[in-house]
């Protein structure tokens, strides 16, 4: 070989190398990450076409284009942490519009880049897909019901569920429990949102993020049951799988840095909260729970139709179980302090400080009222503009249901409000119906404030206060499934709570109520 040929033989390798190591090498410098402020800074950049380079060598990736996802928090974190560790690469991001269920088309043919986030396992259907092995998210598929028509909402006994086109994991959950009823598909979460705002299904199946960006969490009245849990992956067409590793070791520095929290932070998200596995089982030492006094359902003694409701649900899950009944604003400040597992009666959005509830309600209260010496009291009332204290048993938070401006006094039982009131030291009282004192003659004005609400169990916002509200809501949904329920409430407050309407048909004829 003479000179001039080893020294083009040395060009070309030289040539070679360099390019191969722009194609891998992370330039951390050259494209520094600034969040785009609005969708005109996210062009849809050219795509890419799958060619080597004279020297048979792939090309340096400089741009990626995924499908646009929804708005929302929880894309918008995906989006932000996605974004980041491609700047950190040196290549941006750019998205196209698309249906999600066409978008897997593309990603297969290399049409676009991939897909964002997807559940494992997606490459042995779509086989031109690698998965980049870091969990970008954890998620639930639940169902959302109105409890007032479907109680404890089993999904079978949900009478049509809607759900959005292409989700491949509720196509599966829908074949896997077999469910026999009437489904319908939407386009995207607003069609979704508003089948079901409208009443043409009665239940929908979608991620939890998606029901926390419609507001479906703090509906009361709305169940959202977890059916479904799994992680989700960044996937790359194979034409890209020499980045992978360098993106997987970008996430795993994300990380290790904090920046995927200060992400999911500010998008005020939480990527990896999933419900108990359904086939964990838990053993406790000591379970502890408390609860304000209602006669006949937490008497002090112990005994009480919603204290055992907690024995059957825990008894067999630990060696003692604590309960104590109290003022309802002790039992609340002995869960706040931790000094109980649990506080048994409060209304979602109404629980303690550092609590949880459980997705199960165990009850409906009565209907709740406000009480007034006469007429003009009760304008003033409905005004805000009443100048005498609203007196309520301490604990509650009443005043939500009420016009801004009123003024609230605190006593340990209704019978000292209504005294107040008589005394005209009240201006009025809120309370049931039931409560009113015997030694009245003369009939209150009387305003309805809540109509019945679903009473739950709260439970201390740490990892065993999880465990407990999970467990929880497995185990009393076996007692009205099985309608062992029945066995504890009486046909008329099975009727009350809604519980009566997940009763299994054959078990409810077979179950006996207790008067």
């Amino acid at each position: 070989m003479s000179y001039c040929t080893r020294l083009l033989v040395l060009i070309i390798g030289v040539m070679s190398a360099s390019l191969w190591l722009a194609s891998v090498t992370p330039a951390h410098a050259q494209v520094p990450f600034v969040p785009p402020k609005n969708e005109a800074e996210r062009p849809p950049f050219p795509i890419q076409e799958n060619t080597l380079t004279s020297q048979g060598q792939v090309p340096p990736i400089r741009d990626v284009v995924f499908r646009r996802p929804e708005d929302g928090p929880f894309t918008n974190y995906v989006r932000e942490l996605v974004e980041q560790a491609y700047a950190n690469l040196g290549i941006r991001v750019g998205y196209v519009d698309m249906p999600r269920t066409r978008s897997l088309v593309e990603a297969n043919s290399g049409r676009i880049a991939g897909e964002l986030g997807r559940l494992p396992g997606l490459e042995n259907e779509f086989n031109n897909l690698i998965p980049v092995p870091f969990p970008l998210f954890s998620f639930e598929i639940v169902l959302v019901a109105d409890r007032r028509k479907c109680g404890i909402c089993n999904l079978d006994q949900v009478d049509s569920i809607a759900y959005i086109s292409g989700m491949q994991s509720v196509e599966s959950i829908l074949n896997d429990y077999d469910y026999p009823n009437a489904t319908a598909t939407a386009q995207d979460l607003d069609q979704l949102h508003l089948m079901f705002e409208n009443e043409r299904v009665q239940g929908i199946l979608l991620n939890d993020f998606e029901a926390r960006q419609l507001g479906y969490y703090n509906d009361r009245h709305l169940i959202v049951v977890p059916l479904w849990q799994n992680e989700a992956f960044h996937y790359l067409h194979k034409r890209y799988e020499h980045i992978v590793p360098l993106l997987t070791a970008e996430f795993n520095r994300l990380q290790l840095d904090g920046e995927i929290d200060r992400i999911s932070r500010r998008n005020s998200v939480t990527p990896f909260a999933t419900s108990l596995p359904e086939d964990e089982e838990l053993s406790f030492e000591m379970v502890s729970a408390t609860s304000g006094y209602w006669r006949t359902y937490t008497d002090l003694d112990g005994t009480g139709k919603y204290w055992d409701i907690i024995r059957r649900v825990f008894a067999p899950i630990t060696n003692e179980l604590n309960i104590n009944t109290n003022t309802y604003l002790r039992a609340i400040f002995g869960l706040s302090d931790q000094r109980f597992d649990m506080l048994v009666g409060t209304y979602a959005q109404h629980q303690p400080r550092n609590a949880i509830v459980s997705r199960l309600h165990f009850d409906y209260d009565r209907p709740l009222y406000v009480f007034t010496l006469t007429e003009a009291d009760m304008a003033k009332v409905r005004n805000g503009t009443l100048e005498k204290p609203i007196c309520h048993v301490a604990g509650y938070q009443y005043g939500d249901f009420l016009p801004d401006g009123l003024n609230y006094y605190y006593a340990n039982s209704s019978l000292d409000c209504f005294a107040m009131l008589d005394e005209s030291r009240a201006g009025a009282v809120i309370n049931y119906r039931e409560n009113l004192p015997d030694w009245n003659n003369t009939p209150y004005e009387r305003l309805l404030i809540h109509n019945s609400l679903p009473i739950h169990v709260a439970f201390q916002d740490t990892p065993r206060g999880r465990q407990l509200r999970d467990y929880f809501d497995r185990r009393f949904r076996e007692l009205v499934s099985s309608g062992e329920i029945a066995e504890i409430y009486a046909e008329a407050e099975l009727e009350r709570s809604k519980l009566g309407l997940s009763i299994r048909p054959q078990t409810a004829v077979a179950a006996t109520p207790q008067n």
